[in-house]
This record gives C-alpha cells, structure tokens and sequence, in this order.
C-alpha cells in the first residue's frame, strides 16, 4: 500500500505500533510489532490476524471490544497470543492517527511480559519468606508446647509405681511416642524457616505508626480518607520494620475492599485481655498490650474466608494477580513478636483488624514457685542453684518442678533483663539455664552481658532453633553445652549434671 493513502506507518520504526479501523481492523504495523508479534511482513499478519481482537488471549477481553475502538482511549494490561501460539503480556494505548485518514487509529504497545514474570517471581519469594516467618513463629510456640507435654509425661509416668495397670502404661508409652513424632515434624518446620528473625526492641508504637503512615499515605488514592487517631500507650517490644510491612499489607488490603473509595482509620492505644476472654475465646494471653488496630468501611470479608485467612496460600480474592499470602505473612510476624492478630468483618460492613503487641515493661512473670525459691535460698545449702530463664510460663513451671524434684534448687525468669534482676537481688547461681530466643533480652545477649561484666556461671543454652542456624544470626558461644527443644526429663536432667560438672569458668 503506498505510503500517500495514509495506510501504513511511514514514521521510523521506534516502538510497537499498528494502525487500525475503528472496527479494529488491522492496516498497518511497525516492524517492531511484527516482531513482537512473529510475522516478517505487514500482509502476513493482516492475513494471520484481521482484526486486533484477534490477538486477546482471553474472550472477555474480545468482549469489551465489540463497538468502535475509539470509545477506548486505553487497555490495561492484557495478554496476547503471538503467531506461534504462545502468549505475552502488553499494555495498550490508543489515540487517533496524526494522519492520514479521518477515523483511523493508532494503537501503542508495549510488552511488559519480563516485568510480570519478575512480579511474579517477587510474589513467590514473598510467599515463601511469609510461610517461613509462620513456620519459624509457629514452631518456636510448638517447641516449648511438646517440651512442657514430654516432661509431664515422664512426671507422670515416674509417678505410677511398678505395680500399676499396664495398660496405662502402654497408654503412655503410645502418647509419647505421637509427642515424639510431632517434635520431628517441628523440627522439619525450623529447617524451612531459615530466615532473618526480627530484631524487637523497646519502641513507642505512636513514633513508629506515624513514620510509617508518612510513607505508606501517597500510595493509596485520593478518593480514600485517612485518619490516624493516637492514644498514650506504653512501650512495646517491636520491629519497627516489621510493623512498617504489616501496616503495608493491612493498608493494601483495605485500599482494595474499597475500590470506589471510603475511609480508613489507623488507631493506635492500650488494650488486652482478661481471663473472661481467654476462656470465651480460647487465644490470648491476660494482660496489658499496645495495640494498632485497621478500620475500613470497605466490602467486607465473609465468615467463612475470615475462618481461613490465616492460611498459608489461601487466597480471599480471586484476581491471579494478588499474592495470596498477605495475611498469613501478618500472622507469622505477629507469632514471632510473641503478640496476636484479630479479625472482626462482615460482608457490606467493612473490616476491623487487631494487632496486639506485649508491652516493654511489663510485670514480671515470676511464678509463685520462683518466689519460694527465691526464700528458700538463704535457708538451703543443699543442691546447686539453678537459674532457668525462659519466656513461656508453662515450660518454667514444670521445668521448675522437674529441677526441685532432683534436688536442685531453682530460681526463673522470664527473660534476661529479669534475669539480671534476680542475680543482683539474690546472687549467682551455680547454673545458669538460658533459652536464646526471648523478649527483652535474648539469652545470647545474657551471656554476653555477663562475660563483659566478668561475672559468668556454667551455662548450659537451649532452644527450639538448631545451633547452625542460631551461629548463622548471631556469636553464640558454641563453648557452652546445647539442649535441643524439645527435651525429656532424662535429657533435661542429664545436660544439667554435665554442664555443672563442666570446667570452672
């Protein structure tokens, strides 16, 4: 066709464009549109494809295209079908032709295929950092849980004497090999979750809602109001980072319920939980807490998707091109702040969601058995002194009991800034028994803190991480003896003869 018929692109061949009809038939074309598209010559693909509703992959697309293409000025992204049968991704824009003949169009395309497939790529890394985030949190919980059950099971079995049923026995016996199982499968769950643990630290949840909301605010549209209300709250124990991410999440999610536009409030105050909850609810640990808590007046969410939110790979909305993960991604980091998450929606009434994170200076955990510990000290020379530092009351308590049952004495704490406590108060153990990973003060910065002030007992470490993973975060002193979570009473007891049997330090 000669260029003065105004049906071929006479311009140099900068960019993937076609001429069309307001039909969508196809005229003319750049050589780099044909080969975006797989033909050598224009009249190939006016052959191969006559009308540009053709090259749409999906009948909904065609669809939309019925009617002249000059009611639309611009297509998102869609995907194409080249001439060999595979697909790409393009971005369209149309605008009338700046010559040529009246009515004719000029579409611009524009392959975005690489940048989807990096998208696509980012969402998988994504979802695989958010299930190992769950993993690590879930797993660290798991440990303590089937430490505390695998040492009541050997309290109780050293509890029946030898005359006793059998069959109970056997009952036992059946129970802890399932516990021991279990444990494996946790231990597999740690493996998975090698990831960067996060770093809580005291912080003013206010401070940190506020930076991150300063950042987070530009990316929604002007059509959604935002109001970020504040109360006094005390300290917390967070990862800013982590928080910033969440409210990222929470912030997205809310923007895409309310597609229209509509409100959203970032609330940040006191809150927590009281034994009444605890028992109605069965989540939650009584007490004080800081809380952030999300309100949108979107869509809503269904009872049944809120019951699987949390899932990993659960997706709530069917669009192919979200995650899937977000709120699971939520949920583990909010396990590994040791807080809780909670969810209130309903479908045309929008989405409340609750963050509840401990408090930096909160009471002390101390249990009633510690604090008779504690006064038995100065009447009692008999049996080392044991200090166990752990942040999970129920594991404390019956550790305790395990520990006083062989004739030591036993001092806890709930971490190791309470653990400092307890020595300036009551002086040095003969043992310190330290769990790594804790609120506050990690048990690794415990040591530290006390070979800096020269003032270091036997040590004997534990956790539900593995030691190569834990060397990988951090110094731990590989010097000192290692017990694995979760442990039995014989394992429990056997470290603790060999550590205080160790060499002086």
């Amino acid at each position: 066709m000669s260029p003065d018929t105004g049906d071929s692109l006479s311009a140099p061949p900068a960019s993937a464009r076609a001429r069309l009809t307001p039909s969508g038939e196809i005229l003319s074309a750049t050589a780099p549109f044909l080969a975006l598209m797989g033909f050598d010559t224009e009249g190939e693909l006016r052959e191969g494809v006559p009308r540009v509703h053709d090259l749409f992959a999906e009948h909904r697309d065609r669809g939309e295209l019925e009617g002249e293409l000059a009611r639309t000025l611009s297509w998102p992204e869609v995907r194409w079908i080249r001439r060999d049968g595979t697909s790409l991704w393009v971005r369209i824009q149309v605008t009338e032709a700046p010559e040529g003949r009246e009515g004719l169009l000029e579409i611009q395309v524009e392959d975005v295929t690489g940048r989807r497939h990096l998208e696509a790529k980012l969402r998988q890394a994504e979802k695989m950092e958010a299930l190992g985030q769950l993993a690590g949190g879930m797993s660290h919980d798991l440990n303590n849980l089937f430490t505390t059950l695998l040492s009541r099971l050997d309290l109780l079995e050293e509890g029946l004497k030898q005359g006793d049923d059998k069959q109970a026995r056997q009952e036992l016996m059946e129970v802890r090999r399932s516990a021991t199982t279990a444990s494996q499968m946790i231990r597999h769950l740690l493996s998975f979750s090698r990831g960067e643990r996060l770093n809580l630290r005291r912080v003013g949840l206010e401070e940190v809602v506020r930076d991150s909301m300063r950042k987070i605010r530009p990316l929604l549209p002007d059509a959604i109001q935002v109001e970020t209300v504040t109360q006094g709250v005390e300290p917390v124990l967070a990862d800013p980072g982590a928080v910033e991410q969440m409210l990222l999440t929470l912030v997205a999610n809310a923007r895409d319920a309310m597609p229209d536009g509509g409100e959203l409030a970032i609330r940040v105050g006191p809150g927590g939980f009281d034994r009444e909850h605890l028992m109605h609810t069965g989540w939650g640990d009584p007490g004080d807490y800081g809380l952030i808590t999300v309100v949108d007046n979107g869509e809503g969410i269904p009872p049944q998707v809120v019951s699987r939110l949390f899932q990993p790979f659960f997706a709530a909305r069917s669009d192919d091109d979200r995650p899937g993960l977000s709120m699971s991604m939520v949920y583990g980091i909010m396990k590994q702040h040791r807080g809780f998450i909670e969810v209130e929606s309903e479908p045309g009434e929008g989405t409340a969601i609750r963050l509840y994170f401990r408090l930096a200076d909160a009471p002390s955990q101390t249990t009633l058995e510690a604090e008779e510990a504690e006064e038995a000290v100065a009447r009692s020379k008999e049996g080392h002194l044991v200090l166990f530092v752990e942040d999970d009351a129920s594991l404390r308590r019956v550790t305790g009991r395990v520990l006083r049952s062989r004739g030591y004495r036993v001092m806890e704490a709930a971490h190791g800034l309470e653990a400092l406590e307890v020595m300036d108060r009551v002086g040095m153990p003969d043992l310190l028994l330290t769990d790594l990973v804790m609120p506050s003060m990690t048990g690794i910065e415990l040591v530290e803190r006390l070979t800096e002030e020269d003032r270091l007992p036997r040590v004997l470490l534990t956790s539900g991480y593995a030691p190569d993973f834990l060397t990988d975060k951090s110094s731990v002193p590989l010097d000192h003896p290692f017990l694995p979570k979760p442990w039995t009473v014989e394992s429990l007891v056997h470290k603790v003869r060999e550590a205080l049997q160790g060499k002086e330090r």
